[in-house]
């Protein structure tokens, strides 16, 4: 039975639905993902094209934060044909973990990215004479053209994304939005600099690399319990549901952890009766009780008598 998932306490937010909701849902992801990759790199290309032509360090680090959006495409593409895999002898929980691991080392190059960036721009602060930005029409032109491709991908990532059910497509659609937003700001800052103000091109340099930290952090958040294997809900309520079934007198030795997707619990479950059959109701009445609090999860219980 599919149901909602509770909130995760340690990831604050609503675990994702089943992968394959839909027939063919990890080929025509796949196919989305592909065709937004192309159109990702392209902007990337001519951010970066424009911001060494105007030596523009807020430029680099506004194709930097879009190189994000790339990147992500991957990571999807390696969580699609990888991570969902079917368990095998040597993966028997499966390999729902590649994802949390790509994501992982992404968050670790975006911050690394900030710190090389941020380094530069306090550089050309505490020398302004090496500040030659140079901002024609051209380069505001361009930039201009890559908003709005970015609300195209924006637009159709979000429709293909609600057409499929899947939550990477809607995330990934949230984060090009993200990327709209931070290069409209940006845009305005150049027309300042144009304006000759050439000393805000190192600060906005510094405020996007912020942004940029920032999803790498979140990254952090959302990655390291996975990797740690730290427990996605408190034994507590876990004791409180499996205590609401008739029969059972006690469980201890509860452990939970998750693969991004899943939750996998174990317990040790003591049952009043002697006969067998019972036992088995009450641990059926256990597992059905926790997936409905949880979704989808592999319980494991040892049994043992009162």
């Amino acid at each position: 039975m599919r149901t909602e998932r509770q909130k995760p306490e340690w990831q604050g937010r609503t675990l994702r639905k089943p992968l394959f909701p839909i027939p063919g849902y990890r080929e025509e992801v796949q196919r989305t993902l592909r065709r937004i990759f192309v159109v990702n790199v392209l902007v990337v290309f001519g951010k970066l094209l424009i911001g060494w032509r105007a030596h523009s360090l807020s430029i680099l680090s506004d194709a930097v934060h879009s190189s994000v959006d790339a990147m992500n495409n991957i990571v999807g593409l390696l969580v699609i044909r990888y991570a969902t895999a079917t368990p095998d002898a040597g993966h028997p929980y499966g390999h729902r973990k590649i994802e949390s691991l790509a994501a992982f080392t992404l968050g670790g190059v975006l911050l690394i990215t900030c710190v090389e960036i941020i380094s530069r721009a306090i550089e050309r602060l505490q020398d302004p004479s090496r500040i030659r930005v140079h901002v024609d029409p051209l380069t505001l032109a361009i930039l201009i053209g890559t908003i709005f491709i970015n609300a195209a991908v924006f637009i159709y990532e979000r429709r293909k994304g609600r057409a499929l059910g899947s939550p990477f497509l809607l995330a990934d659609a949230l984060h090009t939005r993200s990327d709209i937003l931070v290069t409209g700001a940006l845009l305005v800052g150049l027309v300042f600099i144009r304006w000759r103000l050439p000393i805000l091109d190192p600060l906005l340099a510094i405020a996007i690399s912020v942004a940029i930290a920032m999803s790498g952090w979140q990254i952090f958040v959302r990655t390291v319990p996975i990797l740690i294997d730290a427990a996605p809900v408190s034994p507590e309520r876990i004791e409180a549901i499996v205590r609401s079934v008739p029969g059972v007198e006690q469980v201890r030795d509860i452990r939970s952890r998750s693969d991004g997707e899943r939750i996998f619990l174990d317990l040790v479950l003591v049952l009043k009766p002697e006969d067998v059959r019972t036992a088995h109701e009450i641990t059926e009445q256990i597992e059905e009780r926790l997936h409905d609090a949880f979704g989808p999860c592999q319980v494991t219980i040892h049994m043992e008598p009162s």
